[in-house]
């Protein structure tokens, strides 16, 4: 084989995997004699005469293959792409995969996941929405993926697991691993420029275009947010009124695309929906047609196509991007508190509802990542959309200064508002915790985001969920020390939780192995805390804590010994922060010690009068006393040693003692970058 083919960024690949019609053994055959009768056409097939493809494929399905790097646009047709034709010739498989995985979200990245060893499609799940932030409720999307991983041969499907073949594991070792980019990141992204109607749109947005777009306040865009759903969905609805469609018959295709939309009330509301997305126009007052710009955006299969349209016709779109870039907490509740300052012809902010529909628009573009059941990020792409299209600026100056110097833990900027800062990880999942813990009418996101929040601090585990059973597992410690905990989260509007029994825990624990329950809550009643807190098997964890260990992760991250006080059930819950405080005050006041080392050794080696800028250890702990340091001469010792290693090398030891050689600003480089070389190793690792 060649080189390995380079993949798209991350932020640019399609969620959407191919479908094929029949058995996935066929698959392969089928895809072959479509690639065949294509590349055999004179001309590429016609939208208004549909080339009859092997085993009735459709156009939804060719326009899946075109997202997968298989088949290109050419015209109102489709041709086999330049590496297709390679597949084609050569029958080789692990091609086949290496161009799934260049062009489609977490194809490779299965495979990598299974090095350790096999792993369920719920495991899977768990992974691409915790570590990847794919929104995916079903194992759905996952299994798509993992039939094609079969029929090529590199997994194979067994007691209900999946395992990587030795196949999978030698073409695992070709393919550049992928992840989403870190908040913050600065990835340079081009996109594909606006033609046709679609530019004609965009350039007609002056000011006074951006505040005639409608406010779009109740939408209903039907599919899910899974696998390209939606865009799937809008592209069936508007391909239905070309040329022409009744409203009788729209309303029906609505039902037939949505299972919830049967009642005749949600499909009007969709078919309403498309005319405010600027997708379909009357021209009768029982007929429909899709508009210019519909008709470009299905011809071109571009979902940035489908966005520019939505943004020339209703209000808060693109906004978005920006409004999620700027805060420190982007919620969806922000963004509704934020809406009413772009509705110049609205008086109160859009609802949450309103608000989602635009996000999962957003999302099914490519151009914000959700991070947890609330949270979102503007990516790399979304970011280069919204400098390639006129925005409104928000309505709220006379308002908006206040606001900005009142809040600007929210807005996440410094006081000169010239430095937002975007929300991380680690603060979005804490952020989830807190936020699930009040949502009693949604108790399983407390569940998965307890899941995901013990995940983050080096304990793997799984959701489980479901009656008579625990809403979790994870496992604490590593090889033989490894022991497994139930996890049990309980919500509360009130931020008390009361009235829950705790009969069924050790049945719950004896089902998946375990002998310690973490019971998470934002509160619980005294009575029902004083029974758990003096069980012996249960650790109570508030979910505020459980949040502020996670926050603090990031910045004075505890092994896994040292986070015991955490899920210890001898502890009550009251006491568990001070357990850790310990340890917290350990990392801080080593790292305060690093600095100063450093510190003082710089002005040493800065001293005209000091030739060389050595200092042995006395003097050395001599100005440390000075600075109100009172550590002892190991500690200094291992400090020192620390600093003058390989990896860090910004300290030199001689028999003269220590002098420096970095200044402080590159000193504080180098331990940054152990960080990013880490993280890097890890998306190569195989």
């Amino acid at each position: 084989m060649g080189e390995p083919i380079q993949p798209m960024a991350w932020e640019e690949r399609s969620t959407s995997m191919p479908l094929l019609p029949g058995a996935r053994s066929q698959w392969l055959t089928i895809l072959r004699e479509l690639i065949k009768d294509l590349s055999a056409l004179q001309d590429p097939s016609s939208g208004d005469a549909p080339l009859q493809q092997p085993g009735g494929l459709n156009r939804h399905q060719m326009q899946r293959l075109v997202r997968a790097g298989l088949l290109l646009r050419e015209g109102a047709g489709f041709l086999p792409t330049p590496l297709s034709l390679a597949w084609y010739g050569s029958g080789d498989a692990a091609l086949l995969v290496e161009i799934l995985h260049g062009n489609v979200r977490f194809v490779g990245e299965v495979m990598d996941a299974l090095i350790a060893g096999p792993r369920t499609h719920e495991q899977l799940l768990e992974l691409a929405r915790s570590e990847f932030y794919l929104p995916w409720d079903t194992p759905g999307p996952v299994r798509d993926r993992t039939a094609w991983l079969v029929v090529t041969g590199m997994v194979d499907l067994f007691d209900g697991h999946v395992h990587l073949t030795n196949t999978g594991r030698n073409v695992l070792a070709r393919l550049v691993l992928g992840r989403p980019q870190p908040a913050g990141a600065i990835t340079a992204v081009e996109i594909t420029p606006a033609v046709g109607p679609v530019a004609d749109l965009i350039e007609q947005l002056d000011d006074a275009g951006l505040r005639a777009r409608a406010d779009g306040a109740n939408l209903y865009v039907p599919g899910t947010s899974a696998n390209g759903g939606r865009l799937d969905a809008l592209q069936v609805l508007v391909e239905a009124a070309i040329p022409s469609i009744k409203d009788t018959d729209f309303v029906r295709i609505v039902q037939g695309v949505s299972p919830n939309a049967q009642s005749v009330a949600t499909a009007r509301t969709a078919k309403d929906t498309l005319k405010a997305l600027g997708l379909i126009q009357r021209t009768s007052s029982e007929t429909w047609i899709a508009t210019p710009a519909a008709l470009a955006w299905v011809e071109s299969g571009e979902p940035l196509d489908l966005a520019r349209t939505v943004h020339a016709s209703i209000a808060f779109f693109g906004e978005v991007l920006d409004e999620l870039d700027e805060a420190l907490r982007p919620t969806s509740g922000m963004l509704v508190e934020r809406s009413r300052h772009y509705l110049p012809n609205r008086e109160k902010p859009l609802s949450r509802s309103a608000v989602n529909t635009r996000l999962g628009l957003l999302e099914a573009c490519g151009l914000v990542a959700r991070l947890s059941q609330t949270t979102y990020r503007t990516t790399p792409l979304g970011r280069a959309f919204k400098e390639s299209v006129p925005c409104l600026g928000g309505d709220d100056d006379a308002a908006h200064t206040s606001h900005e110097a009142g809040t600007d833990a929210h807005r996440g900027t410094s006081p000169d508002h010239t430095t937002p800062q975007l929300i991380s990880l680690a603060a979005a999942i804490a952020a989830e915790v807190e936020d699930s813990a009040r949502d009693s009418a949604n108790p399983k996101r407390l569940e998965k985001a307890a899941i995901s929040a013990l995940g983050y601090l080096g304990m793997p585990g799984e959701h489980i969920g479901g009656n008579g059973t625990a809403d979790g597992r994870v496992r604490f410690g590593v090889g033989a020390d490894a022991r497994t905990l139930a996890v049990e989260a309980k919500t509360s509007a009130t931020g008390r939780v009361a009235d829950q029994s705790l009969f069924g825990l050790p049945e719950h624990r004896a089902q998946i192995g375990a002998h310690v329950t973490l019971l998470i809550g934002p509160g619980f009643e005294r009575r029902m805390l004083k029974e758990a807190d003096d069980d012996p098997a249960i650790a109570v964890i508030d979910t505020t804590t459980l949040a502020e260990v996670v926050r603090r992760q990031e910045q004075t991250p505890l092994t896994l010994a040292e986070l015991t006080p955490l899920i210890d059930p001898t502890l009550h819950a009251d006491r568990r922060q001070d357990a850790l405080r310990g340890p917290w005050d350990g990392q801080k006041m080593r790292s305060r010690l690093e600095y100063t080392l450093v510190d003082i050794l710089n002005m040493e080696a800065e001293d005209p009068l000091e030739e060389g800028g050595w200092l042995d250890l006395t003097s050395i702990r001599r100005e440390l006393r000075t600075r109100g340091y009172r550590v002892g001469e190991g500690e200094v010792i291992e400090t020192l040693n620390f600093l003058t290693s390989t990896r860090i090398g910004v300290l030199q030891c001689s028999e003269l003692g220590y002098r420096s050689t970095a200044s402080v600003h590159t000193a504080g480089q180098r331990m940054r970058a152990l960080g990013c070389q880490w993280a890097a190793a890890e998306d190569h690792q195989v």
